[in-house]
Order: C-alpha cells, then structure tokens, then sequence
C-alpha cells in the first residue's frame, strides 16, 4: 500500500512534515491520503462496473462528476422530482435531450421518461454511479438553481398568454424575462414576435438598460426593457443559437438559426454590431409558411393590375423592383416569380440568403465570402440552360452589365435595385457604368414601390375629412385626371380612420399594402433613353401614357378605405 501514499521526499529520505508539526499529526495526513487513494481506486473500479452495465445493456455511460451541467437544464425536472427518480438531464440540443440514471427499471425513473417524453423530448438514457449523480445533484442546492416560479420545460404558442393582443400586455415579459432560463427568455421573445406579426427584432442596449422592440407593419414598438444583466445572458444565448462567436464583441457578426412553431418552421437571420454599450443585435424572422401572395393581395388593381398580369407573356428582358430597404421588393420578385413557375419553364434564382423555398425553382445562395458573388453567380447561372433568372439585388456594375447581356439574350431576368422612384432607375444603372445603349433594350418594366399599413377592419371609423387633408386629397385626384381623362373619382364625405383593437395590437393598423409606379417600356421611352434624354423628360413622356405615381397611387387605396393620407405622406414624397 505504500505506493498509493504521495511521497514527499526530504534528505537522508525521510517523510517531509511541515514546520512544527508533530509525529503524530503526520502520521494522521498520511492516513488521510491513503484513504483518499484508496476511495479514488475504489471510485473507479464503480465507474469501470457502470460503463460494462451500461454496454450490456445498450445504454451510453456518463460521469456526472466530470461533465459541466448548463445550470439552464436545472429547470427541466424539478429538485424533488429528480432526486426521488434518482436522474439528471446533463445536456440539450433543442428538444434532444440527454438524461443520466442509475436505474432504467426503477419506476419513479419511469415516471419521468414517460413525462419527458410527453413534452416532446427525444430522450437519450445514459446510465451513471450513484456518487456522481449524488454530486450533479448538489446543484439544486447551489446559488446556481434559484427557483423564482414553476417553470414549463416545453413551449406551445398556445401557452403564450395574449401575445395577439394589445402591446401593452408584453410588458410583463420583462419580469418573466428575468424568472426563466436565458433559452426559454429567447423563445418567449421569439413566439411574441410571431404572434404580434411583428419581421424584425431589436435588441438595442442603451446605458442604463436595453430595449427590445418589434417591428410591426413597417412601424418599430418598444415591448419591453431589460437590465444589463438579463440582458446579457439573453445576448449569450442568441449569438450561442445563432452560431456566433462568443467571445467576439468589437466587430459585426452575421448569424441564423430557425425554430418550430407548431409545426411552421421560422427562419431567422441575426445581425450583430459592437455599441458604445454592448452588441446590439437585428432579427429578421422569416415565415416560410406564409405562402406566396397574389398581386391582389398585394394592393394591385386597375391599370396596373393588368401590367402585372402581362408580364408572364414576356419572352426576354429585364423586370426591375425598386425602392428604399423594407419595401416589400423580395415579396414582389417572389409573386412575380410564381406567374413563370410552370414545368415549362427553367428557373434559378440567386439569393442572399435564399428566404422562401420554392416549389420547381433552382435556388442558389449567394457567399460573398468565399468569393461567389451574384456577378460570378450569374455567369455560371447562365450556363445552366435557365429561361427565368431571378437575381437578388444588382449592386454593382458586373452583376448590372452580366444582367443585361443576359436579358438581351433571350432570358428573362428580374432583380432589385435601391432608388426611391421608378424613374430614377434610369440614372442610377447609367452611373453604375451601364452604357444607355444597352439599358435601352434589356429594359421592359420598372416597378417602384413601398408599403403602407392597412386600416384594421375590426375597429375603424368613419370620420368627416379634416379641410387641410381633404385639400391635399383634391389636389391628387385633379393631376390623375389630367393624366387619365375621364376616369371618374369620388372623394366621400367620410372615410375611415384607425381606432385601436385587440386584434391590432391598438394600433389601428393590421397588415399592409402597396403603393406603385410602373413604368413600361416603349419604342418611345426606349428612344429617349438611347439618346440620353433628362429623366424629367422620360418621366413626362410615361405620365403622358398613364403613370400614376406612388403617392397617387397611395390617395386612391385612401378613397378606397384601405390606408389613410397621413400613411401615404409617411411613405412617400412629393412627386412619388
């Protein structure tokens, strides 16, 4: 046995003691390490039995004394449900989740299977010594486990309580947000988003304290504010999820991650960038089971309803979408996109970051980073025998000229590009560098557009017209009967206004709609751009042809009781 006592040697080779010390209280250390010693062995050899058990029957094999438990797994099971089952959960992925035990027959352990298995987990059984369990579950006693509330381990949209309801309810998410895990925190977050309609996420920490807003309908609201300390586990498990680098925070970081709701998977892309007082993050959620819309659906109707529908008879040429960030121009390539989706046609699109899978298209996500950028994506695109290219943004003048060769070429080829009209698509693709001699005719359609909230149908009212506002809305209705004689344009006595609701969040407002103008591409435009006229004297010619601007556009789904005057001013400027 005297190889198992630590030996500390001295000279002449006697047992070391430190000063002062008595024979006696050496003599009683070196006891106390033989016995350690010998527990160690003993420990062993138990873990060596379990791990054999474990092979015979199939089971995998932990030792809970060596494996970091996150303290969010405490709130799986509560402390007495675990240590009367004698099990721990010790790791999760999602809803995979892997528990340690002594005793798969023992039926208390049963009892747990079956309820975790009733939430939805997949369980994963790894058999363990009674010691090292025994020493997991001394967590529950620790500073780490602090029960504040019964918390559930799985989260239904059913569960979350009146989040389709008015804004102000969401304040109580601040105190749950500092009751439950950071996991369950982000999920609260997340399915709030959802069920308020709401696109994107902020997360903005300010000094003091940080706050979250959604954006619902184009229009951000504040729902909760958060300490820095609530705040900072959050921000953990989000870059966590989102495949960020931890321990990263002085530069941007670009992730995603996705999550289930009831059976609709949700896509999200996350955007870090380092603030004065910590990272602040944008969540841009995408909702796959949204479906494509039709363009009566998207506010389309009239004169321009009927050029959208003709642009499925295209043959060649270009389709650009145009407007400001958040315009709805993603939305529109995909609605135009589905009028081609026939087994007759050969589509691919190349997207940054592909945001809806599409049935019977070939979509191509663009990684800058390793050096495929939509110009080198395009060119290998067009070797891919496509009738239909769906390009997601032209930035640059190789993707605008590669664009254009392409749709001179028999393809046709539709694409987005940030300017605040129609008409200014124009100079923007000449500065660019694109000659007029090939924009001229690679063009066909120009669609500028942007989005306005919708009036909620639930609880709007009829009100008279303020003079100021009902001299503006003349105004607009004179100059598009100057453009189209004849037309007949009532302007009624009422129309209505938003209130506030349950089911508009009591804002007045639920969903949105477009607002456009389209140019159309003739002999005449065509000309006038091969000879580099003004964009003055192009936008003249189309409005003699019929152009109604956006704005116009906008005061005409005013008279119609979709939107309201103070929406399409927000939007828009004059002239648009």
């Amino acid at each position: 046995m005297a190889e198992l006592i630590p030996q500390i040697q001295t000279q002449g080779g006697d047992t070391a003691m430190s000063a002062g010390a008595s024979p006696q209280t050496g003599s009683t250390n070196l006891q106390k390490a033989a016995s350690a010693g010998l527990h160690t062995i003993d420990r062993d050899y138990k873990e060596k039995a379990i791990l054999e058990r474990a092979k015979q029957l199939g089971f995998s094999y932990v030792n809970l004394s060596k494996s970091p438990i996150n303290p969010d797994l405490l709130r799986v099971l509560e402390p007495d449900t675990a240590k009367k089952a004698k099990i721990m959960p010790f790791f999760r992925i999602g809803q995979r989740i892997r528990v340690a035990l002594i005793d798969p027959t023992n039926p208390e352990t049963i009892k747990v299977l079956e309820y975790l298995k009733q939430q939805k987990f997949l369980v994963n059984i790894n058999l363990c010594s009674e010691e090292s369990l025994a020493d997991a579950l001394k967590l529950y006693d620790s500073e780490q486990y602090k029960v504040k509330k019964k918390i559930d381990a799985k989260y239904e949209e059913s569960g979350v309580k009146a989040y389709d309801v008015e804004l102000t309810n969401l304040a109580d998410l601040k105190t749950k947000l500092e009751t439950v895990t950071s996991e369950q925190g982000l999920e609260l977050i997340n399915v709030g988003a959802m069920k308020t309609g709401a696109s994107d996420i902020h997360y903005e920490p300010e000094e003091k304290e940080v706050r979250i807003r959604f954006r619902i309908d184009g229009i951000l609201h504040t729902v909760v504010t958060l300490d820095r300390k609530t705040y900072y586990n959050l921000s953990n498990q989000l870059k966590y999820v989102a495949r960020m680098k931890l321990n990263i925070t002085n530069i941007p970081q670009d992730g995603r991650f996705s999550f289930v709701l009831n059976e609709r998977k949700i896509d999200v892309r996350v955007s870090a960038i380092p603030t004065q007082f910590g990272e602040s993050f944008v969540c841009r959620l995408l909702d796959s089971a949204k479906g494509l819309l039709t363009y009566e659906q998207l506010g389309f109707d009239g004169d321009y309803l009927a050029k959208m529908q003709r642009l499925k008879q295209m043959s060649h040429g270009m389709i650009l979408c145009t407007g400001p960030t958040g315009s709805g121009k993603t939305t529109m390539l995909y609605t135009i996109l589905s009028q081609f989706n026939d087994p007759e046609n050969k589509i691919i699109t190349l997207e940054d970051p592909v945001e809806y899978n599409l049935h019977g298209v070939v979509q191509s996500p663009i990684d800058e980073k390793r050096g495929f950028s939509f110009a080198d994506g395009l060119r290998a695109v067009l070797r891919q025998d496509p009738d239909v290219v769906m390009i997601g943004e032209i930035r640059d003048l190789d993707t605008a000229n590669t664009a254009a060769q392409a749709a001179l070429t028999g393809h046709v080829v539709l694409s987005t590009l940030h300017t605040n009209s129609a008409i200014e698509t124009i100079p923007r693709l000449i500065n660019m560098g694109l000659p007029s001699f090939m924009i001229a005719p690679s063009m066909n359609t120009i669609i500028a557009q942007r989005l306005v909230r919708r009036i909620c149908p639930d609880c709007s009212v009829l009100k008279s017209v303020p003079p100021p506002l009902l001299a503006d809305i003349q105004t607009t209705v004179d100059a598009i009967k100057k453009i189209k004689p004849g037309v007949e344009i009532q302007i009624p006595e009422k129309l209505p206004f938003p209130a506030g609701c349950d089911k508009c969040s009591h804002t007045g407002y639920k969903g949105r709609v477009t607002i456009s103008e389209i140019i159309t591409m003739d002999y005449e435009i065509r000309d006038m751009i091969l000879k580099e006229q003004s964009s003055n004297n192009i936008l003249l010619a189309a409005r003699r042809k019929g152009l109604i601007s956006m704005r116009e556009d906008g005061i005409l789904k005013v008279l119609k009781g979709q939107t309201t005057v103070e929406e399409v001013f927000r939007v828009t400027t004059i002239g648009t």
